[in-house]
């Protein structure tokens, strides 16, 4: 995605959504400026926690940042709960003149047992799960959203085994369990019996299919 937007070392990166600074952490890792922009206390209080980014309070359609200041604005798994409209329009007015744009998600498959049953948790626990929209619509509605230029999409697949620590760490980053469960212990408990009945080796898999696309505005 760098190299197609043609981003350099240095340059401002804002990740809106950031979350507990995931995706902020991998951009700053490469040797770029990037500020995380999260609406949530708690998470952002996590991000800034680990660091490798400036973290500040915001949210997609006013993110507080100057304007014409971001080579690259990204949203990392967040943009499926933005509005689109005023989102895009945030986003024009702090990229500096033919700044990029882009968004993606890492879809969990349902292709094993351990992936159905972790489907089948948060359908039963979270209530924010059930109003997840689907990716390929929001793709969809930013792509003939007016303005949007130069395109650009892909889907591939990939996998990341885990273990204890980094399945509960994933577990708990997101947005729908944080904020979505009724009975957090009663939750806690059952997936982590999810994954002692699922781990080899002290190991589970979650696999993916990655979308992305990038555009300019």
């Amino acid at each position: 995605m760098l190299a197609t937007s043609g981003v350099r070392s240095g340059e401002r990166v804002v990740d809106v959504g950031c979350g507990t600074g995931i995706s902020a952490r991998l951009f700053a890792a490469r040797g770029l400026d990037v500020v995380g922009v999260e609406p949530n206390d708690a998470m952002r209080a996590a991000a800034a926690a680990h660091g490798g980014a400036r973290y500040v309070k915001g949210d997609s359609a006013a993110t507080g940042l100057p304007a014409g200041s971001a080579a690259l604005v990204v949203a990392a798994q967040a943009f499926h709960w933005f509005e689109v409209g005023p989102t895009l329009t945030e986003f024009r007015r702090i990229l500096k003149p033919g700044g990029w744009c882009a968004a993606f998600w890492n879809d969990r498959t349902m292709d094993t047992p351990f992936l159905r049953g972790y489907d089948a948790l948060l359908r039963e626990h979270s209530t924010e799960y059930k109003q997840v929209r689907s990716k390929a619509d929001t793709l969809e509605a930013i792509r003939t959203s007016a303005g949007v230029r130069d395109w650009t999409a892909a889907r591939f697949p990939n996998a990341q085994p885990m273990d204890r620590e980094a399945f509960l760490g994933r577990v708990y980053s997101s947005s729908y369990v944080v904020h979505g469960v009724a009975r957090p212990e009663e939750f806690r408990a059952a997936v982590e019996a999810l994954f002692d009945a699922h781990a080899v080796d002290g190991r589970a898999e979650f696999r993916y299919l990655t979308e992305a696309a990038c555009w300019r505005l």
